[in-house]
């Protein structure tokens, strides 16, 4: 190498790389750098200041040097000394000894030198999780997962990893909630205050938010809705294992609505025709504890289901602030065994009964409206009629495995329901849900899909009482029959199920409580 290009000066560019890695800004710097090891090969041997690396090859630890290959000359340009494969193998051996912030430093410089960048990049952010730099750690998961070349497998390994540091800023996120919400009750709340946003890679950022999404219509040019709308997307609320969750505004009048879009492996898995389908049998039901659906609306590759968007889900909620006072969680379970009744009875434009059923009942089923205890559900057999389209997209082992805790037996041996109607599964579902409210924990809890199975076909649950011995005895004996392995041996419906929380706890059904739930959900609404 020439004079004119001291090695300093070239050390000085590696450095410069290594804060554009710490400051997240790592898509167009590893881009550049992945020519550098090439560059080198061209010019003259690098004589590096002696203070240039963290060790010389006379001193490298004989735990990070690898194999005797690493050190030599590659086929893809490595430098003869091997100096991005240091930098990696010394990254590895400071996490070896929790070293994370250097770690952090080393693998960074072995990702700008283009050497194993997504391996690098996805080390650094499990370093940043260590530190419980959550933000930090989800810039370097979503630089892996916007790439290309990322397999199927990987990625969904890296969204994990993603959906981990989400929930963890969810908390973080709360106290800002509250302030931003002193006083005031907004149906939707943007990405930057709202508890129940996962923050959202950037390329999803650049090509969704300001694009403008157009009312879906069918081949006669007829519209979902009845009437041609246009929404600009103005925020991204949500992304998923298997929904994208964005916030729309009418261009006519400028009201706000949240769009869903399936995603991960549920996307396509429903042919366009029969979402409209189901898109109107819910438009058609008339009930206060049921997610408003307003219209069909396609921007590119995504179909987005508009509706009303509320700024609470339950699962935020237990993530946060834990088991509920058991009069809260009675009136919100009461709420959810309308909606569903609502559900499966629900009486069509034709004045037929049509029986829907919801299948995928869980926290994440479930909003909340403004700082009082109001709910309504969402997805009401959604589930059913992917099934029926894709049966291979709804198998359960495909499903992230905290899925699984809300799943009823026979969904998992389908012969355990012997014939019985679907509403039997949805009583368990519930069940599920009501367990966890006052519990604070879910009924059943597994790492692997075969440990699932036999908890829920084979086992109980330890009763409610165990975790919480203030519960009643009728509430516990109510919980338990929900989750009977057996369904003939659960409640019959929804409404035998209301009775009896009204005739023993009567706030069940009553509109006193707000107060309570206020206590509740101080940390999101005070």
């Amino acid at each position: 190498m020439s004079s004119e290009r001291p090695a300093s000066q070239f050390f000085g560019h590696l450095m410069q790389s290594r804060l554009c890695m710490e400051q997240g800004l790592v898509d167009g710097t590893a881009e550049k750098n992945k020519a550098i090891p090439g560059e080198i090969e061209a010019e003259d041997p690098l004589e590096f200041p002696e203070d240039a690396l963290f060790f010389a090859d006379d001193d490298t630890p004989p735990s990070t040097r690898g194999d005797s290959a690493s050190a030599q000359l590659g086929p893809g340009g490595t430098p003869a000394d091997g100096t991005p494969v240091q930098f990696y193998n010394y990254g590895l051996a400071l996490i070896d000894g929790q070293f994370w912030e250097e770690a952090i430093q080393e693998l960074s410089l072995a990702a700008g030198l283009g050497f194993e960048p997504l391996r690098c990049m996805e080390l650094c952010g499990d370093c940043s999780v260590k530190m419980g730099r959550w933000q930090e750690a989800f810039h370097f998961y979503q630089s892996v997962y916007s790439d290309e070349s990322l397999g199927e497998e990987q990625k969904k390994i890296i969204l994990a990893k993603i959906a981990k540091c989400s929930q963890e800023q969810k908390k973080e996120h709360a106290g800002s909630f509250a302030t931003a919400n002193a006083g005031a009750q907004p149906l939707v709340e943007s990405a930057g205050n709202n508890p129940s946003v996962v923050l959202l890679d950037s390329y999803l950022t650049d090509s969704l938010v300001g694009q403008t999404a157009t009312s879906w219509t069918d081949p006669t040019g007829s519209p979902v809705a009845g009437a041609l709308h246009s929404y600009k997307v103005t925020d991204l609320l949500h992304l998923g294992s298997s929904s994208l969750v964005v916030e729309l505004q009418d261009e006519s009048d400028g009201r706000k609505f949240a769009g869903q879009a399936l995603t991960g492996n549920l996307k396509d898995a429903l042919p366009i025709e029969r979402l409209a389908t189901w898109l109107k049998q819910q438009m058609w039901i008339s009930s206060r504890y049921l997610v408003r659906i307003c219209d069909l609306a396609r921007l590119g590759e995504h179909f987005f289901v508009v509706r009303e968007h509320l700024p609470l889900s339950l699962d935020a909620l237990l993530s946060e602030v834990s088991r509920m006072p058991i009069p809260l969680a009675v009136k919100l379970g009461y709420q959810i065994l309308e909606a569903l009744g609502d559900l499966h009875l629900h009486m069509a434009a034709d004045g037929k009964i049509r029986n829907i059923f919801h299948l995928d009942l869980r926290p994440s089923r479930i909003l909340l409206a403004g700082d009082k205890p109001r709910l309504k559900i969402y997805n009401g057999g959604l589930w059913k009629e992917i099934e029926k389209s894709n049966p291979g997209r709804t198998a359960l082992r495909q499903l992230p495995l905290p899925h699984l805790s809300y799943r009823a037996p026979e969904q998992f041996r389908v012969y355990l329901a012997r014939k019985r109607p679907p509403v039997f599964t949805d009583i368990y579902l519930f069940g599920t849900l009501l367990y966890e409210m006052l519990t604070g924990v879910p009924a059943f809890k597994a790492s692997s899909f075969e440990e699932y199975e036999i908890q829920h076909c084979e086992q109980y649950p330890n009763p409610p009482r165990v975790w919480r011995s203030d519960i009643p005895e009728d509430l516990n004996d109510l919980v338990m029959k929900c989750l009977a392995c057996d369904p003939m041996k659960r409640f019959r419906s929804t409404t035998q199920i209301s009775l009896a929380l009204e005739k023993s706890f009567p706030i069940a059904s009553s509109r006193d409580g707000d107060d309570l739930y206020r206590k509740y959900a101080a940390k999101f609404l005070s």
